[in-house]
């Protein structure tokens, strides 16, 4: 992977340096809004045949080079269109996948649901769920852009409905009934109730559907991003967690110790999508204060084994403590990482040895670039060259 991508960036470089060697020879007067036009021209003939990475690597020399022309105006255009469009289409590959595996699933549940008994209503499930899950996706993306933040809510709606519908038809003993069993002489009959086979895979199957379908229609409005939608997931487990921690503390047993845990979930549900509402969360940083959730909770089992507790209310407290610990730490030591990640992405676009900003003075490594040199102010006669930048100091002031 690694000499794929140093081939990958070679083979960019070598483009670009071709484009600028025809940029320059162009004539012998060649001004730098000519030049610019011809670099504008490349790349939106590259893009034409396919390759949208070395047409934006054009476009962004246009800018680099020859910010003041017509043509740098245009390629700053043309750069932000296809950001935004990176942006609306980049949860298009995951909403496939997910929703391939969710059309395997439901190929699987709906016979079930049904009472199916024999492999062949199995077979012919997935034989035709995982196709319509992939072809259904493929042709909803295709019409309707999605960025992964939508993707990430849709995707996840689908998988939390289908845990809620399971949970609550338990809960309130949907599809359960009375059967009684007759014995002896005289008769005597024991009633009992009877849990129905098919039920809990039509709650799964109504359930996964109406979430899928819920999920969707709240992305398209909201347009999540990626970062909120992934604390939306995550604080969705968090919130089951501590309802059954909550529910077991409580002495709560059998449907209402379930019942706590689906309300927890939903609680962190609702709470973290109002929460994040306004929030520049990244995916990174919500996953990283899960990790220390995750440290804190391990931590707290490891207590348990140190004190060798051995009833349910003792045991839950130390990881149910020690998660809330380690979240709230994560948090908090995370609060400048979507910052850092930033600056970090601005220092390789800059990739000077030396650079001072803001009073920080910091050292890296230095990115040399293409330039080309004599595109302005030289005398008539002197035609532009190919160079190589090399960047030693970099401020802002």
């Amino acid at each position: 992977m690694k000499r794929t991508s140093i081939i990958r960036g070679l083979v960019t470089s070598l483009a670009i340096c071709a484009a600028l060697v025809l940029a320059s020879r162009a004539g012998a007067q060649v001004s730098a809004a000519d030049s610019a036009a011809v670099l504008q021209a490349l790349a939106e003939r590259t893009a034409a045949q396919g390759n949208a990475t070395l047409a934006r690597e054009l476009l962004r020399l246009v800018v680099r080079e020859f910010p003041n022309t017509p043509a740098a105006a245009e390629a700053r255009t043309l750069l932000s269109v296809a950001g935004r469009r990176d942006v609306a289409t980049s949860g298009r590959s995951r909403l496939i996948v997910s929703n391939t595996l969710f059309g395997a699933w439901m190929g699987v549940a709906i016979p079930a649901a049904l009472g199916a008994h024999s492999p062949s209503p199995y077979g012919a499930g997935l034989l035709i769920g995982a196709p319509t899950g992939f072809v259904s996706a493929k042709l909803f993306s295709d019409n309707n852009p999605m960025s992964s933040g939508q993707a990430i809510a849709t995707t996840f709606g689908g998988w939390w409905g289908t845990w809620q519908g399971i949970g609550w038809r338990e809960v309130l003993d949907i599809g359960t009934r009375q059967e009684s069993y007759c014995y002896g002489e005289p008769v005597v009959c024991d009633t009992y109730e009877s849990d129905s086979d098919e039920a809990p895979f039509a709650a799964a199957v109504i359930g996964g559907l109406g979430g899928l379908a819920a999920a969707g229609a709240m992305a398209q409005a909201f347009d999540p991003t990626a970062g909120a939608a992934t604390t939306i997931q995550l604080s969705s487990f968090w919130g089951a967690w501590f309802g059954l921690s909550t529910a077991i503390l409580a002495d709560q047993h059998g449907d209402a110790e379930l019942a706590w845990t689906l309300i927890g979930s939903n609680v962190g549900l609702v709470v973290s999508a109002l929460a994040t509402r306004d929030s520049d969360i990244s995916s990174g940083r919500a996953w990283l204060v899960t990790a220390a959730g995750l440290a804190g909770g391990v931590a707290g089992l490891g207590v348990d084994l140190l004190a060798e507790t051995d009833d349910a209310k003792s045991s839950i407290v130390a990881p149910m403590l020690m998660s809330m610990g380690g979240l709230a730490l994560g948090f908090a030591l995370t609060k400048d990482f979507d910052d850092i990640r930033s600056s970090i992405f601005e220092r390789s676009a800059a990739g000077a040895l030396v650079e001072l900003t803001d009073g920080s003075l910091s050292i890296g490594p230095v990115l040399p670039t293409p330039t080309v040199v004599g595109h302005s102010g030289t005398p008539d006669g002197q035609r532009p060259r190919l160079g190589l930048t090399i960047p030693i100091f970099a401020g802002r002031f």
